[in-house]
């Protein structure tokens, strides 16, 4: 018997596995209460230190104002993009297409930073550019992505503020405000048809039995509003406080009608209106610039959190419009951290006691977090007997069909299977043939 000896196969890459724990001191201001962190800030301020580098002229403390609508961030993403590469040569380096548009390409801006010898912080920002970029070439709709506008650098938000602005919007209301009142489209209806799902002019037109280029004007009119795809930020004068110091709101939910929409809102009078702008850091002594750094950590925490906040407004924007529970579409921390670039223990400690003020009360952050089986309970304990009730049925939803919910109205796919086993671990939730009794009486 011939024995052939083969060399042993040698492995090229060697796995490795790498995680970025943030600075003890970041983890410090992270784990904070919201009461807590706003005493460290009047703390902060109230050093004599904070005088000192502020009439010195190494910080700035800049508050925001006005609405900043998605059309106009775009605008300026692409000029902001195309600055960043001509800045540091980026389009003279070979490769530079794959390094960006990798799908990754987030959770690998420390090792990217370090290939093309850029600031992260500006690596991020085109990194996320990218991304979203990459999810218009395939053809998604803008409900299907998330993008935020970047209201924690206080240069950028500068550069956005026009005049313009509040008019175009404005205008833009009021076309779509005359069309809905025109042909008696109520806020159900309203919501319903052009904020849930995918909505396509054909199908509008079919069930409002309107004329197809109507339901396209109004799409448009909604595009042009930003409503299924922006965020506007509106920062207000003080507000009367309906909440305890324990636990204070960091924004506000302000619905609106004619059209129906909703914003967010920032009392000018907190903390998170405004954000430390460093000047200049040279000459300057270790304790200062150990101040300094307090002061960046206070800017990061800020801004997170209200990135985490746009990230779930956009997310859940038909609930926030309608106040209809039945509009909570599944999300998890997992997927937040996953989409903004950040580690999931970084987001659980955002969201952890945190709250927003809503027109139905104040909701902690994590409620919006809606569980797969959270969504699942509300179509067959809500959903399912208002069908029942008003004859567009006369039999409980399948699995397969309340998997086809899903996937039509939540951008969900999961399995009849799944569906039939959290359906099965809902405390108190009838099976379909004893549902099917209960409808029959």
């Amino acid at each position: 018997m011939r024995i052939t000896i083969r060399p042993r196969p040698q492995v090229a890459v060697k796995p490795e596995i790498r995680t970025f724990r943030p600075p003890d001191d970041f983890l410090d201001i992270l784990n904070k209460s919201e009461s807590e962190f706003r005493e460290y800030i009047n703390d902060i301020e109230s050093n004599p230190l904070f005088d000192k580098i502020l009439s010195q002229g190494y910080v700035r403390k800049v508050n925001f104002k006005g609405r900043i609508p998605n059309h106009i961030y775009q605008d300026f993403r692409d000029r902001e993009f195309m600055g960043f590469l001509s800045k540091y040569n980026i389009a003279d380096k070979p490769g530079w297409e794959a390094d960006f548009f990798d799908r990754k390409a987030v959770r690998k801006s420390k090792e990217l930073a370090a290939k093309y010898r850029v600031p992260r912080g500006e690596l991020i920002k085109a990194l996320e550019y990218c991304r979203n970029l990459q999810f218009y070439w395939d053809g998604k709709k803008p409900e299907e992505f998330t993008s935020f506008h970047s209201i924690d650098d206080t240069e950028r938000f500068r550069q956005l503020e026009d005049n313009r602005v509040a008019d175009q919007t404005n205008e833009s209301v009021s076309i779509l405000a005359e069309l809905l009142g025109r042909y008696s489209i109520s806020e159900d209806v309203f919501v319903e048809n052009f904020l849930r799902g995918d909505p396509e002019p054909f199908e509008i037109a079919r069930n409002l039995d309107i004329p197809i280029n109507v339901a396209g004007d109004i799409l448009e009119a909604l595009e042009k509003v930003q409503i299924t795809g922006s965020m506007q930020v509106n920062v207000v004068s003080q507000r009367e406080k309906v909440y305890s110091s324990e636990s204070p709101p960091v924004a506000f939910i302000k619905r609106l009608k004619d059209p129906p929409r909703a914003e967010i809102q920032i009392d000018e009078n907190e903390e998170y209106s405004s954000r430390y702008s460093i000047e200049n850091e040279e000459n300057i002594g270790k304790e200062e610039r150990m101040f300094l750094d307090s002061l960046k950590m206070i800017n990061q925490r800020l801004s997170l959190t209200f990135r985490i906040i746009r990230f779930i407004y956009e997310f859940q924007y038909p609930y926030f419009v309608s106040s209809n529970p039945l509009h909570l579409k599944p999300l998890s921390q997992a997927q937040i951290a996953a989409e903004m670039g950040e580690q999931g223990s970084t987001v659980s400690r955002i969201l952890k006691n945190k709250y927003i003020e809503t027109p139905d009360g104040i909701v902690a952050l994590k409620f919006f977090c809606q569980s797969k089986k959270d969504v699942i309970d509300r179509i067959v304990r809500v959903m399912e007997p208002a069908e029942i009730s008003s004859g567009r049925r006369h039999e409980p939803f399948s699995d397969a069909e309340i998997s086809d919910i899903l996937k039509k109205e939540y951008n969900t796919e999961i399995s009849r299977r799944t569906v039939t086993y959290y359906r099965n671990n809902i405390k108190g939730s009838p099976k379909f043939y004893a549902r099917r009794k209960i409808a029959k009486r």
